[in-house]
């Protein structure tokens, strides 16, 4: 077997190739296959014949993890890791944290190369339906076999701590990426296939991953993308109790789908959700979601709509591109999983269909699902907001025709007040409307400026429309009169009781109250 970094970035590269190619063999053939293939390179056969012997060996690592002296775990200090050895495995540094653990660059010692070591957080070690479930999600991780999933080599134990050993992948991740600004179009959709086929190739074993954010996709220094970390992943054909006994909120809040967030079962479309996210997000720098905290980012997911996509351009192909991309975005961003990209096969199909200029049709029964969604609060809310709009414009109509039945200057007052505080209604709960439908980030202080002058609109209206339908009453027109005051009875009570509890379903707080 070839020393560690014995073999250059080409090398390595050509030994990831032909270790996939050799695993699509019989494993009774495979040695003599990678023989055949190496083309009489000694050094990459053996490099191969390593990978191949830690891969069969796996199972074997996952099914009997090392053992240790029984006992609650001590906590991991992450500074003093450096240099020690579990094991087959030598830490040498910290590659990042994240909320399921830590992971560490360590050398396997008894394979000669490095290794991604991943330490669960100490609730996953004791508790046993835990432990159950990471040993069937790593079987699982275990088995996949695609160029852009980082494998999982073993499921280790020591001193009470349960370590997931799997494949260092060099390279940037895309938040990285992201740090420094949008990647582009071209970029972009070149990085959104590659994930969407990693997705595939795990949905196709039945493995949803639930956790697909820029931290965990990283591309190498040769320019593939690798998907990382499937630590939260759900497999299919797990016992309800196990299910029951994991069903906690698990995931990053950002990218979670709304089936996820409500605890519901979730596919392979859950994760076109969080694709959906990331390409919105390497496209423009911005995510579609995110707020000030988790809760009102998870409250954006499941009610509000993402702004379309708005970057630079670059010219008029570009721009066909990215209105192509926002079709596609948005159908990933659907709050009915039915609505989606009914696969990240049919997702990455869309995404080459704009790489080669085609034209890009969504789901066939995209519509039909959307409309048997069901309606969310924002939804009413803003149902209540349009008929309010029209209904203030309607009530001008009798205030014109009542203001000679009046008569004199009282006639024109009203109509002259009743004509303003309509107007006022109107253009307040468009822009209202508007801001909920391009601008939602802006919705908190937009509600906070615009809900004491809808209210005082509000008033003066349904006042003008009691005092026009009393006088009329008493002079000309009972039918008349008794309609203008059940209209402005009827205002009353939509602003002081329904429009203050569709906002609170909406928004979760009263505008006046001064917070959202």
């Amino acid at each position: 077997m070839s020393a560690p970094g014995s073999l250059s970035p080409d090398q390595w590269r050509r030994a990831n190739d032909l270790f996939h190619q050799a695993l699509e063999q019989p494993p009774e053939t495979r040695r003599a296959f990678v023989d055949h293939a190496a083309g009489g390179d000694r050094v990459l056969a053996s490099e191969v014949a390593s990978l191949l012997t830690a891969h069969e060996q796996a199972a074997q690592f996952i099914e009997n993890p090392a053992a240790m002296e029984p006992g609650p775990p001590a906590a991991l200090d992450p500074v003093l890791m450096a240099g020690l050895v579990l094991g087959q495995y030598r830490i040498e540094r910290v590659l990042g944290r994240g909320g399921m653990g830590v992971v560490y660059l360590a050398d396997d010692l008894r394979l000669g190369r490095k290794v991604a070591l991943k330490a669960l957080a100490p609730e996953f070690t004791g508790n046993p339906a835990h432990r159950e479930r990471l040993l069937r999600e790593a079987r699982a991780a275990a088995g996949l076999s695609h160029p852009g999933i980082a494998m999982v080599y073993a499921l280790e134990e020591f001193d009470g701590h349960v370590f997931i050993a799997g494949e260092y992948v060099p390279g940037r991740t895309l938040r990285e990426e992201l740090d420094r600004g949008p990647l582009g179009p071209d970029r972009t959709i070149a990085t959104a296939v590659q994930v969407a086929r990693a997705l595939a190739a795990a949905h196709d074993q039945g493995i949803v991953h639930r956790d697909l954010k820029p931290e965990n996709v990283i591309r190498t220094p040769g320019g593939d993308v690798k998907v990382l970390d499937f630590g939260l992943a759900r497999i299919r054909d797990v016992p309800a109790e196990l299910k029951n006994a994991t069903s906690r909120f698990m995931g990053t809040p950002a990218y979670m789908s709304p089936e996820q967030i409500r605890g519901e079962e979730v596919d392979g479309r859950s994760d076109v959700f969080a694709l959906g996210t990331m390409i919105y997000e390497l496209l423009t720098g911005s995510h579609p979601f995110v707020r000030s905290d988790a809760m009102s980012t998870l409250a954006q997911i499941l009610e509000v709509e993402p702004s379309r996509l708005t970057v630079n351009r670059g010219g008029y192909a570009h721009g066909e591109v990215l209105d192509s991309l926002d079709g596609i975005v948005r159908t990933c961003l659907q709050k009915d999983a039915a609505a989606r990209w009914p696969s990240a096969h049919a997702l990455a199909q869309a995404l080459e269909q704009v790489t080669a200029g085609g034209r890009v049709t969504p789901p066939s029964d995209a519509g039909r699902a959307t409309s048997a969604a069901p309606r969310s609060p924002r939804w009413w809310w803003q149902v209540h907001q349009g008929v309010a709009i029209a209904a203030n414009v309607a009530l001008v109509i009798p205030l014109w025709l009542v203001r000679e039945w009046i008569g004199g200057r009282a006639g024109l007052a009203l109509l002259l007040a009743g004509l303003v505080a309509a107007l006022a209604g109107v253009i307040l709960r468009w822009h209202l409307w508007f801001t909920v439908r391009e601008y939602p980030s802006e919705l908190p202080a937009q509600r906070r400026r615009s809900s004491p002058w809808l209210r005082v609109a509000d008033a003066i209206l349904a006042i003008v429309l009691v005092t026009a339908g009393a006088s009329v009453s008493l002079t000309t027109s009972v039918a008349t009169g008794a309609f203008l005051v059940a209209a402005g009875v009827a205002l009353l009570l939509s602003f002081t009781v329904i429009e203050p509890a569709t906002t609170r379903a909406a928004f979760g707080v009263e505008p006046t109250s001064g917070t959202d």
